[in-house]
């Protein structure tokens, strides 16, 4: 079992360090290809597209999720069996976009 543990964490270790030579590998050359870091000209443009797209599809978003729920509200108003479970669900999924997800992505 030593034995075992031992060539793990080499092979961990030069892992890691293979990892670290490509990366470094990879910064030279968008050094070497004028990468500065910093905002080309024209670049504003892209930025504010970017951004114009970002608000659009939250907007998007909002708007479906909305819509969903009042469907359901109305499914419930007319006193259908399962609309608490369509609106568990909606509820559930919601939670998952904007809380779950986020934090097991960072």
């Amino acid at each position: 079992m030593r034995l075992l543990r031992r060539g793990w964490t080499r092979a961990i270790r030069v892992g890691a360090a293979l990892a670290a030579i490509h990366a470094t590998g990879e910064l030279a050359a968008l050094k070497a290809a004028g990468f500065t870091g910093q905002v080309p000209t024209g670049g504003k443009v892209i930025k504010d597209l970017v951004g114009t797209l970002q608000s659009n599809w939250e907007w998007l978003i909002a708007t479906g999720v909305s819509l969903v729920l009042v469907v359901v509200a109305g499914l419930m108003m007319f006193g259908s069996q399962r609309a608490p479970d369509h609106m568990f669900r909606v509820i559930a999924g919601v939670l998952m976009i904007l809380v779950v997800i986020p934090a097991v992505l960072a």
